[in-house]
């Protein structure tokens, strides 16, 4: 079986660059080789609602831009009848939810190869951000519980605000992983100024 890379393994980590006042207020950490998968099906279906229930814990999100998490995995709204289910960790798998849904109308595509996760916060994440992503970040409109796709330097994403358990207020940038590099090194530019830490992958979110 051939070993994974992380999308960012052509930076070398951790790096911490001080900005000029001597600082870092920004921080990012890649959360690599979660589980991805993009579920459609209608959620007016009560067998359908249920199947997923009984497999993530979690209720799946019916209104727009919001999110919810289990202790196994969290859930994005990405459409009317469409979802992003991320697991917390690598054994959360394609098997199960399948399964269960195998007597329903539905779609479970696993985009765990294809995707990836950048974690990002510190004092000034949002500034950071601002510089090339167009959606509101203010935590008066966009707080824990939402979720956005959105772009950031001409890269398509979907943001969900976490607690980070180390590191307190944080973003998760979930990205295509042919984008991860260019948009990881992007990141690094536009926090240079401010001060950034680039931490050790994450092997699981």
């Amino acid at each position: 079986m051939s070993a994974k890379h992380s999308p960012l393994v052509e930076i070398e980590t951790p790096v911490i660059r001080p900005g000029s006042d001597g600082q870092t207020l920004f921080w990012m950490q890649e959360h690599a080789f979660c589980v991805h998968l993009n579920l459609r099906g209608d959620p007016s279906s009560s067998g359908f609602s249920e199947a997923v229930s009984a497999v993530t814990g979690i209720a799946l999100p019916e209104h727009p831009n919001t999110c919810a998490s289990s202790e196994h995995c969290r859930v994005a709204w990405l459409g009317p009848d469409e979802w992003l289910l991320i697991g917390v960790h690598e054994d959360f798998g394609h098997a199960p939810l399948e399964d269960r849904l195998a007597p329903l109308h539905h779609a479970l595509t696993d985009l765990s190869g294809g995707q990836t996760i950048l974690r990002v916060g510190g004092e000034n994440w949002r500034d950071v951000l601002a510089s090339a992503c167009p959606f509101d970040l203010h935590p008066r409109v966009f707080g824990e519980g939402a979720c956005a796709q959105t772009v950031i330097a001409h890269t398509n994403v979907l943001l969900m605000p976490v607690k980070d358990p180390d590191r307190g207020e944080a973003l998760d940038i979930v990205v295509r992983r042919s984008f991860a590099d260019h948009l990881a090194r992007w990141l690094m530019d536009a926090a240079a100024e401010d001060g950034f830490e680039l931490l050790a992958p994450m092997g699981s979110a």
